[in-house]
């Protein structure tokens, strides 16, 4: 073989070489890009979940506060900017009058561990968000459709109460006989 030959089978391979790296590239963006989209698209379906799941819980939760708890004022999807800072609060219940209590509801699709941490911080922050409802009992209840494992059990310990999805979309679930609310207190 000759050096002129030698030269232009390599130079062929490297043709060929840089013609399925330019696909593989090629291959890999559209790859990137479809994933994107996706990612994208989930993340939307997992925002219309977390709504759904609130339209469902707010009428039933409304009930659960009136009924169980005897609030006299309810709101929904609070928004409140402090200190530079914001934060969304999904349903607050009052109890005004001789009870003097605050009921913070905090609606999930799906609970977590992590989820529920974020809700206690909410808790200790709450009147610094609401000073109006300093020197009212701050109580905390978790609405969720779907609470996996002992986490049902540790929601209860953290002295919150809980409510689920059932036949009649949300209901309180009845606490044990030894539960104790938590009652939360501005610092």
């Amino acid at each position: 073989m000759s050096d002129a030959e030698l030269k232009a089978i390599i130079a062929d391979l490297a043709r060929r070489q840089a013609e399925e790296h330019a696909k593989t590239e090629s291959a890999q963006r559209r790859t990137e890009e479809t994933l994107r989209r996706v990612t994208a698209q989930l993340g939307g379906l997992g925002n219309k979940f977390g709504s759904f799941t609130e339209g469902l819980a707010f009428a039933s939760m409304r009930r659960v506060l009136r009924r169980h708890f005897h609030v006299d004022d309810v709101s929904m999807r609070r928004l409140v900017h402090r200190n530079g800072q914001a934060q969304e609060f999904d349903m607050v219940g009052v109890a005004n009058g001789k009870r003097r209590e605050v009921y913070l509801v905090e609606i999930k699709s799906e609970l977590n561990e992590e989820e529920l941490q974020k809700y206690l911080r909410k808790l200790q922050a709450f009147f610094d968000y609401f000073p109006v409802y300093r020197g009212l009992k701050l109580y905390g209840i978790i609405s969720a459709v779907d609470v996996r494992g002992a986490l049902a059990d540790r929601v209860l310990r953290e002295g919150l109460y809980l409510a689920t999805a059932g036949d009649e979309n949300f209901k309180l679930v009845k606490p044990p006989r030894a539960f104790k609310p938590k009652v939360f207190t501005a610092q």
